[in-house]
């Protein structure tokens, strides 16, 4: 054990002294303390630093890509570690103990950036940011922020001794987690799934030091590789951690039962006319092979086709008004494929969705209403509420998830069929996302006491239960757009539809067609990328490979992309918990659940405006205005 672990060894003792009796006290210190370090090395182990550090290493590529992947576990974890204790304390505390959290989490966010200048750049590359960075690291050792043990390391040298260092941090983490897994028993008011969760967060950090170890003993001074170390001894040593730290091509069991990250062949069949729609998307489902891929089901399981149960997550809870299906799975195409299992023989096919935040605001919002008004039972499969039926369920990796539906959990085949939509943070909204409420309640992973990202959310889902098979519907009304995930008044019609099994596969080539050239520029891709490997390079386009003609994005001019920047914090801080961020709903149909104030009315119609969710009022709806006054 090193210098830093020694002397934080001494420092808890101190707080069982301290806190004697008042296991409560204690706990929030130290979640406190664990807050502001895992803000810490959440930014000093980013993958985008991490990547230009070990490029600029003299090691072979496939040795760099090892590394790199285990290092954007390690990154993903901690960034995880990070919101999930911001939220406890968020939840447990009063206004004080909030304040207290948002600063430890600034300190460590800007302890975070200045270790990783320090430790990353040398002064040739950002004088003024290395400048900036040795100024707060000083300030930081007077205040006593900074102890000189841990000081010697934030320096620019041998990516060696970084990894020498978070050794002894990382062991460091686990020890404080051992303590605070032992207070969490000790107050239970405080939630017994603490305790559970930091269990998780501890084996977490060991694995972390284990990582770092084998880094380091993989280099020399001058971050070469020792004599010995080889690619394939370094996969092994990284396997015996764990298989998900290394890259999906070298994975042997976390991929067995799916095909995400997998590649293959993604169909994308386009038509000319509005009238061909259910045509081409016959020819899409007899061409992509969904009946062969029921058949093998089928048989894997020992089942008769009329025994398999399917599953078919469309989208359609966004929906607010008929003037509006943009957002919506179309009836039709959804119709069309409930005869095409008809026609195979697999009679139980069920449809799941779930509530979504709309449900606070305004009444008959339940899944079974909602697809009433817009015509989705006229498919003639039963509709389920995914959000009643939740199971508990825990999952392999990830944190605070810890439900699904059971529909989508017991199902033998699971198809998400999603609806094509431009998203102001995701950029495009597609196969992936549309599985978002399987599990908890989309606004659990939203808002500040979050206690998840919603992209691990989401991650830990298809993890645990992936689709078998994705649809996309590009054909009529596909939410184009600053807020296109939420409606749009002039939507565009691709006349596209898309389909395979490898829903990332399906996702990427979609989101190359409406602009988004890499995978980076949207969270929800990105992480499915670390989670299940980058299938580009593995994908074969069937059909229509060109760029959607006229798709705007939400990125099309200087001004939307500025609202798009600043969309997220605006809805996490600013709406009201949703409540100010609501499309032109049917108010007849769903109306509101309590009298909505003139001011609340007066923003909700002005930010629609901003946004560009405003529909122009017809003659006949200003006369029903004028008269109704």
């Amino acid at each position: 054990m090193g210098v830093v672990y020694d002397q934080f060894r001494q420092e808890l003792a101190v707080w069982q002294a301290k806190y004697l009796g008042r296991p409560r006290d204690e706990l929030i210190g130290l979640c406190l303390l664990a807050l502001e370090r895992e803000e810490l090395v959440s930014v000093g182990y980013r993958e985008e630093l991490m990547t230009e550090r070990l490029l600029a290493m003299p090691i072979p590529p496939a040795v760099r890509e090892l590394m790199r992947h285990a290092l954007i576990w390690a990154w993903r974890d901690e960034e995880m570690h990070s919101i999930y204790i911001r939220g406890a304390l968020l939840k447990y505390g009063g206004r004080l103990l909030r304040m207290k959290t948002f600063g430890q989490q600034m300190g460590g966010w800007i302890g975070g950036w200045a270790g990783a200048v320090r430790q990353h750049v040398p002064w040739s590359k950002a004088p003024i940011s290395r400048a900036a960075a040795t100024f707060l690291t000083w300030l930081g050792a007077v205040t006593g922020k900074v102890p000189e043990d841990v000081r010697k390391y934030l320096n620019y040298g041998p990516f060696r001794e970084f990894c020498v260092f978070n050794i002894d941090a990382e062991k460091t983490a686990s020890l404080c987690y051992e303590r605070m897994i032992v207070l969490a028993q000790e107050a239970p008011e405080l939630g017994r799934e603490l305790s559970q969760d930091f269990v998780r967060v501890r084996d977490d950090e060991e694995r972390h030091a284990r990582i770092f170890e084998i880094l380091a003993n993989a280099l020399d001074e001058k971050d070469q590789l020792v004599r010995g170390e080889t690619e394939e001894s370094l996969t092994r040593k990284i396997e015996d951690v764990g298989e998900y730290f290394l890259p999906r091509t070298l994975r042997k069991q976390t991929v067995v039962n799916s095909k995400i990250g997998n590649g293959g062949r993604v169909f994308a069949f386009e038509g000319k006319a509005k009238g061909e729609k259910c045509g081409v998307f016959r020819r899409l489902l007899e061409a992509s092979g969904l009946a062969e891929k029921l058949q093998q089901r089928a048989a894997a399981l020992g089942k008769q086709a009329a025994d398999l149960r399917i599953a078919i997550k469309p989208s359609f809870m966004l929906g607010y008004a008929r003037k509006d299906r943009s957002i919506i799975t179309d009836p039709e195409l959804l119709g069309e494929l409930a005869n095409f299992l008809r026609e195979l023989g697999c009679g139980n096919a069920v449809i799941v969705e779930s509530a979504n935040i709309y449900d606070q605001f305004f009444e008959h919002r339940s899944v079974r209403e909602v697809a009433a008004y817009f015509g989705i039972q006229e498919c003639g499969l039963p509709v389920v509420d995914g959000s009643k039926d939740q199971v508990p369920h825990e999952y392999f990796r990830g944190m605070a998830q810890n439900t699904i539906s059971r529909s989508w959990k017991e199902a033998d085949f699971r198809i998400s069929f999603g609806k094509m939509r431009s998203h102001p943070i995701e950029m495009a909204y597609l196969t992936i996302g549309n599985l978002e409420w399987m599990g908890g309640r989309c606004d659990e992973f939203l808002f500040v006491e979050r206690q998840a990202h919603r992209e691990t959310a989401l991650m830990m889902l298809l993890d645990g239960f992936p689709p078998d098979f994705v649809l996309l519907d590009a054909y009529d009304e596909a939410s184009d757009g600053l807020v296109g995930v939420m409606g749009c008044p002039q939507p565009q019609s691709p006349q596209r539809v898309y389909a395979g099994e490898d829903a990332l596969a399906v996702d990427l080539v979609a989101a190359r067609h409406m602009g988004v050239r890499e995978p980076e520029q949207t969270n929800i891709l990105r992480a499915a990328c670390h989670w299940f490997g980058d299938p580009r390079g593995r994908v074969e386009v069937v059909g229509a490979n060109e760029n959607l003609p006229g798709w705007r994005g939400p990125y099309e001019t200087e001004f939307s992309t500025m609202l798009s920047f600043v969309a997220y914090p605006v809805y996490v801080f600013g709406s009201g918990r949703g409540s100010l961020f609501v499309p032109e709903m049917d108010e007849q149909a769903f109306p509101p659940l309590q009298r909505v104030t003139f001011s609340r009315r007066v923003l909700r119609a002005a930010l629609r405006r901003l946004l560009g969710l405003h529909f122009p009022r017809t003659k006949t709806q200003q006369a029903v205005q004028a008269v109704s006054r």
